[in-house]
């Protein structure tokens, strides 16, 4: 009975985040062990399959969804942005870390934001970015979605 009493005793001084943390191992180790595996058929694999009502017999060339085996390939259809100074180097630069139609969802914003934007990049996430090419990106962010500064309200 004593030990008993003193493992409990251990167990409620754990702290809570402990315990709470031991229960999810235990319910994934357990839900692990409880799933049946399961084989795919080849007869799945060779049937039809139809995806958003476009299947391998109806589907047009250009922007088809393309079925293979397991595999679904989705046309890649990237931003389109004008020419211009630092179009590259924003493409380059910028695309590594995230996908480019981000710029074309944000509102068109002065330079000066603009540039803390390059900046918060560059110094919070870490963007491989030299100042000499954070001019460039900026001016060509600001060609492309840029706004004059608003005249100050009196």
């Amino acid at each position: 009975m004593r030990f008993r009493l003193y493992s409990t005793m251990k167990i409620i001084r754990m702290p809570v985040f402990a315990i709470l943390i031991l229960s999810a191992v235990l319910y994934l180790v357990s839900s692990i062990l409880a799933t049946p595996s399961v084989k795919a058929d080849n007869a799945d694999l060779q049937s039809k399959p139809v995806l958003n009502n476009v299947s391998p017999s109806n589907a047009s060339t250009s922007n088809a969804i393309k079925v293979t085996g397991k595999t679904i390939e989705l046309p890649h259809l990237p931003p389109d942005f004008p020419p211009g100074n630092g179009r590259e180097l924003f493409i380059s630069r910028c695309g590594v870390c995230h996908s480019l139609r981000y710029i074309t969802m944000q509102p068109n914003f002065p330079e000066k934001t603009w540039a803390k934007e390059v900046d918060k990049m560059i110094k919070t996430y870490g963007a491989h970015i030299d100042k000499k090419e954070a001019k460039e990106i900026i001016e060509y962010l600001n060609s492309i979605k840029g706004k004059a500064p608003s005249a100050e309200k009196h």
